[in-house]
This record gives C-alpha cells, sequence and structure tokens, in this order.
C-alpha cells in the first residue's frame, strides 16, 4: 500500500525501500496505486504484493512496465530494478529494447490526472507496437 505521507526526494536516500520509491514515482506523475495498477497491467492485489516486497524473483518485464508507467529515465530504471535484485542484461537484445523504451517514454510528459480508465489501460500499447516490430514479444498483461 501507497505510504500515506508522500516522501519527499530529499528523503529518498540510497537504501529507502522499493515502496517508497514506487509511491514517490506514482505521485510524481499523478498515479494513485489503484491507477497504477491498471496502467502496468496487473491487479492491485498484485501491485501491493511487489511494492511491499512480499513477491520475490519479480520478473524484469513486470518491472521494465511500471518503469514505463512511471516515466523513470534510464538511471532512474536501473536503481529500480536494482531495489528488486534485478538488472538489465547486455547479453539479452531484449533488454538493449526494454532500455530504448525507456529512453522514449521518459522524454515524454508523464501526468495521469484526469485520465480515463481506458485510456490509463492502453499507456503500454506503443510499448507493444515497439517490441513486436523488433521482433520481440508484447509486454505481459498479468491480468490475464
Amino acid at each position: 500500500m501507497f505510504c500515506s505521507s508522500r516522501p519527499r526526494p530529499s528523503e529518498l536516500s540510497d537504501t529507502a525501500s522499493f515502496g517508497l520509491y514506487t509511491d514517490y514515482y506514482a505521485r510524481r506523475v499523478g498515479l494513485s496505486q489503484n491507477k497504477l495498477s491498471v496502467c502496468a497491467r496487473m491487479s492491485q492485489s498484485r501491485l501491493n504484493k511487489i511494492v511491499n516486497e512480499t513477491v520475490r524473483n519479480v520478473p524484469v518485464e513486470t518491472l521494465v512496465s511500471l518503469c514505463l508507467v512511471l516515466g523513470l529515465n534510464e538511471d532512474e530504471a536501473i536503481d529500480y530494478l536494482a531495489r528488486c535484485e534485478r538488472a538489465f542484461s547486455p547479453a539479452k537484445p531484449v533488454h538493449q529494447c526494454y532500455l530504448e523504451l525507456i529512453r522514449l517514454y521518459s522524454q515524454a510528459e508523464q501526468n495521469y490526472r484526469g485520465v480515463s480508465n481506458e485510456e490509463l489501460q492502453a499507456v503500454l500499447n506503443e510499448a507493444d507496437d515497439y517490441l513486436i516490430a523488433k521482433g520481440f514479444p508484447a509486454l505481459p498483461d498479468c491480468n490475464l
């Protein structure tokens, strides 16, 4: 669950939890936890388990979905994955494609305030198209 008191950037130390970082980044782009789960194509229950670190071994693809929705830049994304003990592998071409997507999404203004649920559900559609055009599978839909 998201924190009731909003963390400020100065409160996000190197040792801050994955949950605090998720909360900060979500609030930065105007997302509640419910809306974040809709955008990232996962149930709120699944997102809660990931954010609260009760689920281990979160797939890189799932974390990439969160990075894209949150508009993280490359450095933020690398740090974000590391908080879940995950990393991009230079030996995996799909991981390099994920980094390209992160760069693209981070350049776009991310502000979800007042956005409909239909629009929230479509946030990752362009990423899917990009991946498929490059010969990789679309990002996961954890709701299926």
